[in-house]
């Protein structure tokens, strides 16, 4: 979810992403799990969490966004400004939530 709000947010605006490169290419789009996250990397992400949101509610004062090109997703859905973005990782983050959920089903 981190990764998501990153690109959809900064790297589509052409800002600096809070994320580390390594951080974008083990989460980025089209990414799978490969490796088992260590304890320290999980508290990494818990603070990213916060974090990350505290940083874009900042930026979203500053011209940080004002690049910000439309664009459609691969759900049909556009993406003008980053008020669309932001408004789109809800929804995206439901997406991951109904495959978890589904996974679950068929593992338990």
């Amino acid at each position: 979810m981190i990764a998501a709000q990153q690109g959809i947010c900064y790297k589509r605006a052409g800002a600096t992403p809070l994320i580390s490169d390594d951080f974008w290419e083990k989460f980025k789009p089209g990414s799978k799990p490969e490796v088992t996250v260590e304890a320290t990397e999980i508290e990494n992400i818990k603070s990213l969490f916060l974090s990350s949101i505290d940083q874009l509610e900042i930026d979203c004062d500053t011209p940080v966004f004002s690049n910000y090109p439309a664009v459609i997703t691969r759900y049909g859905i556009e993406l003008a400004s980053i008020d669309d973005g932001i408004n789109f990782l809800p929804f995206h983050e439901g997406l991951h939530s109904g495959t978890i959920m589904a996974i679950k089903r068929l593992v338990l």
